[in-house]
């Protein structure tokens, strides 16, 4: 039997979020795998905890968040909450596992995630992530070199080698980083793991963080993981494919009688009809004719936009 372990950060208002990504890898998994959760937390209601211990294995991880007052002091991280430093912190979090996928709690699994969390990492590789989508851009903006093995990635999906990590002190490497360099951030967490991480890290392909935009149509790609990093699925916006295959997952989870979560997908799901998608374009794009690409995304909602309900 295969042993995975997934780690995710939440919080009461993102556990059914979080729950939607339990399910979808338990239900995508391979009958050989054994997939372990770890979920880490600093409050979260008695009545949560009970639902995502009913998904399956998972284990709970209690945080105090005194331990990250002091870089939220002085400007510190002031565009971010404490839960999103989680991450830098596990390789000391979870001393006994040696290796952990974290998953952001905006995904869905749409297939088994041995091929990323069993790939194999060279001596001096820490990590195995997938380019951001605008990478140079961000290695422009941070001012970090721009080679073949170096690249700026997106932190939602990442595959950490914790024991490596430790072996070589990363963790407070990263904090240091984050004290030294606050002003410089916008992306805090993953501006700080991409500089301290910069050439430590395997380039993974796309499907295992792909991430999904607004007005975005099927093609030819076979996601692995779906990253919903733009417009959620749970916010009235703009189309995606994938939003129907997220609702579908939340109402197999313990949280689908939650009825103000079913009001909100039947909403989403009227305000994706034809007509308001025509609405949505408008707003967002008034001059769309004088560009060819927008023209031809306007018409393909006019001609293949659909929904099975």
């Amino acid at each position: 039997m295969k042993r995975l372990e997934l780690c995710l950060s939440t919080d009461d208002n993102y556990a059914k979020y979080a729950a939607v990504v339990i399910y979808s890898a338990l239900k995508n998994k391979k009958n050989d795998e054994d997939i372990i959760f770890h979920i880490l937390y600093s409050n979260l209601s008695t009545t949560n905890i009970e639902k995502l211990k009913s998904m399956g294995n998972i284990i709970f991880h209690k945080l105090d968040n005194s331990l990250f007052e002091p870089y939220f002091y002085n400007g510190v991280c002031t565009n971010v909450t404490i839960p999103t430093l989680y991450r830098l912190k596990l390789p000391s979090l979870l001393p006994d596992v040696k290796r952990v996928l974290y998953l952001d709690c905006d995904i869905i699994v749409l297939s088994s995630l041995s091929s990323i969390y069993f790939c194999e990492l060279s001596a001096n590789q820490y990590a195995a992530c997938v380019p951001d989508l605008a990478q140079d851009a961000h290695m422009l903006r941070m001012n970090l070199e721009n080679s073949c093995s170096n690249f700026y990635f997106n932190a939602g999906v990442c595959l950490l080698d914790l024991e490596k990590m430790r072996e070589n002190n990363v963790e407070n490497k990263m904090f240091d980083y984050l004290r030294n360099n606050w002003e410089k951030l916008s992306y805090c967490d993953q501006d700080v793991m991409n500089a301290v991480l910069l050439g430590h890290v395997k380039k993974m392909g796309r499907e295992f963080n792909f991430i999904t935009p607004n007005f975005y149509f099927k093609n030819n790609s076979n996601p692995a993981i779906v990253h919903f990093a733009g417009t959620k699925p749970w916010k009235i916006g703009f189309y995606n494919n994938y939003r129907e295959m997220f609702w579908k997952y939340y109402m197999s989870t313990p949280f689908s009688s939650d009825l103000k979560q079913i009001l909100i997908k039947n909403i989403t799901f009227f305000m994706h009809c034809r007509f308001c998608q025509f609405l949505w374009f408008f707003k967002m794009y008034p001059i769309f004719f004088l560009k060819d690409d927008r023209k031809k995304n306007f018409m393909r909602i006019v001609k293949s936009m659909e929904f099975n309900y």
